[in-house]
């Protein structure tokens, strides 16, 4: 499935554009590159993840800022956001990563996701049921499961299922697409990152059938509804006045979004 991702880049000469569209060339899964300059403007259609598009982009030294992303044939049917931060009581925690969801087609929904600051290994992932961070992981309910069936992995068990993100030297990063949901019926719901890795329902305790035994939740965030392709120009946050690649090393230094 291909998707198209609109990325904010600080570019300022035609030296910048031409860099920026070689650095993107080498990121698998990019088929089409659109650049321009005046507005700072790149689109990226492929299936590469737009996680994985930014993370090339700063490790060349330029900085970017994900504005969009949707399907390539079907207009934005819908797409959302989910901000991890650390801790039980959030409000004063600092920024470890986000997920993306862009859904692709009535039925398929693309999924990304990128943690940092975290112990190294594989942590399991999944959607719960409520969007109260108020004391992660109680507060967030239980894994979304409408079906009541046994915890599985993303193919097989509840529909918050999300399987095991690995992190390696602080960093994780995954995409991939599901048929199990919607953008529409995650909103509002939390998602949760465990200390540990999860069995995927193949363990031998009680654990393993509710949560894979993937222990407390070390990292949370709600799902949000998000801008869709071409839906959001600023250059500039309202809020602060920063440019969004200001904003974007704030947050990359720890700071709370």
């Amino acid at each position: 499935m291909s998707i198209k991702v609109q990325l904010a880049v600080d570019m300022t000469c035609q030296s910048c554009v031409d860099d920026v569209t070689q650095v993107l060339s080498k990121v698998p899964g990019v088929d089409d590159i659109s650049v321009t300059l005046a507005d700072k403007h790149v689109v990226v259609t492929g299936s590469a993840g737009p996680s994985s598009l930014v993370t090339a982009l700063k490790t060349s030294g330029r900085s970017a800022v994900v504005r969009g992303a949707g399907s390539t044939s079907s207009g934005n049917i819908g797409a959302a956001v989910c901000i991890f931060e650390e801790g039980r009581a959030l409000a004063n925690s600092a920024t470890r990563g986000l997920a993306r969801f862009v859904q692709v087609t009535e039925d398929t929904c693309f999924v990304d996701v990128s943690l940092s600051g975290i112990p190294d290994g594989l942590h399991g992932l999944a959607i719960h049921e409520c969007g109260d961070l108020s004391s992660v992981p109680e507060s967030c309910g239980a894994h979304w499961n409408p079906e009541g069936v046994e915890h599985a992995g993303r193919d097989s068990g509840h529909r918050g299922d999300l399987g095991n993100i690995e992190v390696r030297g602080g960093w994780g990063e995954m995409a991939f697409e599901t048929d199990r949901f919607k953008v529409w019926e995650i909103i509002g719901r939390s998602m949760v990152v465990g200390a540990a890795a999860d069995d995927l329902g193949q363990g031998q305790g009680a654990a393993s059938k509710v949560d894979g035994g993937s222990g407390p939740g070390i990292l949370a965030g709600v799902v949000a509804r998000s801008a869709g392709l071409f839906e959001n120009d600023k250059l500039v946050c309202a809020c602060s006045g920063n440019t969004l690649w200001t904003e974007q090393r704030l947050v990359d230094q720890g700071h709370r979004l």
